[in-house]
C-alpha cells in the first residue's frame, strides 16, 4: 500500500542481507545467491475493509505495525555467447507477514509468497536474417483467502419479502493456493537490411499451449445448486505479428 507516513502510520523499514557466488566457464556463467529480508512497520487492509468508501479515513482501514520476512535462494545458469544462448533460473523462496490485528496475530503467507519460481529462456540465431526464441515460466500458485463455511445472517426485508443474507466465515488469511502458473511463449523474427535501415518481421505466440492460468477465484453454484469454487482465467493462446524498422 503506497501511502504517506503520518503520526499514526510510521514509515516502513526493511533490512536485507544477501550472499552469492558466481563462476564463469568459457561461454557459461553459473551463480547462486541466498538472501534474508526483515521488514517492520508494515500496513495491510483490515478484514472487511473497503477502499471504495472515500468518506472514511484510510488510516482507519488499515492494520499498522506489521512485521514481515522473506528469504530464499536463487540459482542461475546462463550462456551469453554463440548462436544458441539463454538461461535457466530457479528460485526457492518464502514471504510471510504478521499483524496483531489480523489472522489472530498469527503469521501468514503474503501475496508475494511463491515457493517455486523457474524460467527457461532460449534464443537461436540461424543466420544473419532469422532467429528464434522461446521462454517458459513456472511459478507456485498465489496464496488467496477463501471462506471455509457459510451461514445465514439476520433476515432483511426487501419488497415485502424477507431474505437471509449469507455470511461467509474465513478461517485464516491466505489459507488456500491457486493452481500453479506456467506458460510458453514463442517468437520467430526475420529481418533484412535496406538502404534506409533495417526492417524486421516478428511472428509471436503468447501462451502457446493455452494454459488456463488462474487469475482469481469465486464462490458460486453448480447445476445442482451446490456451492463450489470457480477459477477465472485471462489471456489464453494469443498470436501476434509485429513489423518494425530501424534507421
Amino acid at each position: 500500500l503506497w501511502v504517506p507516513s503520518t503520526s499514526q502510520v510510521k514509515p516502513q523499514q526493511a533490512n536485507q542481507v544477501a550472499i552469492g557466488l558466481a563462476k564463469t566457464w568459457h561461454q557459461f556463467e553459473f551463480s547462486i545467491e541466498g538472501y534474508y529480508k526483515k521488514m517492520s512497520n508494515l500496513i495491510e487492509y483490515k478484514d472487511g475493509a473497503s477502499y471504495v468508501n472515500l468518506e472514511e479515513d484510510w488510516q482507519d482501514k488499515v492494520a499498522v505495525n506489521g512485521k514481515g520476512e522473506s528469504y530464499g535462494a536463487e540459482v542461475l545458469l546462463q550462456k551469453k555467447k554463440g548462436s544458441l544462448s539463454g538461461w535457466v533460473g530457479y528460485t526457492l523462496s518464502w514471504a510471510n507477514r504478521q499483524f496483531e490485528e489480523l489472522n489472530y496475530g498469527k503469521w501468514f503467507p503474503y501475496k508475494y509468497d511463491r515457493r517455486h519460481d523457474m524460467s527457461v529462456v532460449l534464443a537461436h540465431t540461424w543466420n544473419k536474417r532469422m532467429d528464434f526464441s522461446m521462454a517458459w515460466v513456472f511459478g507456485t500458485g498465489n496464496a488467496i483467502t477463501l471462506p471455509t463455511a457459510e451461514y445465514d445472517g439476520a433476515a432483511t426485508a426487501m419488497q415485502g419479502n424477507y431474505y437471509n443474507q449469507p455470511i461467509r466465515y474465513y478461517e485464516s488469511r491466505n489459507n488456500f493456493r491457486m493452481r500453479s502458473y506456467h506458460r510458453l511463449d514463442l517468437s520467430f523474427s526475420f529481418w533484412k537490411d535496406k538502404k534506409w535501415g533495417q526492417r524486421k518481421w516478428t511472428l509471436g505466440v503468447y501462451n502457446a499451449y493455452s494454459r488456463q492460468n488462474p487469475f482469481f477465484m469465486d464462490l458460486t453454484y453448480d447445476r445442482d445448486r451446490n456451492r463450489k469454487f470457480v477459477q477465472y482465467s485471462l489471456f489464453p493462446f494469443i498470436p501476434s505479428i509485429t513489423y518494425s524498422f530501424k534507421f
